[in-house]
């Protein structure tokens, strides 16, 4: 558990620095969420998942996704 921990937080770290700014609520809002054994990085911006994954007319940004890739198997979603 700890060892998941640091993880997700190296990966918000890295997601974070590399995050496109506009008025800074994607960025900012990247964190790691811990419940029980369960470790998730997330963002609380309320648009961040249409910034992430994209819509029909804006393409996605993808930080979270391309960062976790890097840190091994990823079963998440993934961008348009």
């Amino acid at each position: 558990m700890p060892a998941r921990k640091k993880i997700a937080q190296e990966i918000a770290s890295q997601a974070k620095a590399v995050a496109p700014v506009l008025t800074g609520d994607y960025r900012d809002g990247i964190g790691v969420n811990v419940r029980g054994t369960m470790v998730r990085v997330v963002d609380n911006d309320e648009l961040a998942i249409h910034k992430e994954y994209g819509t029909a007319d804006t393409p996605a940004h993808a930080t979270l996704t391309g960062t976790a890739m890097r840190f091994g198997r990823y079963r998440g979603m993934r961008p348009r």
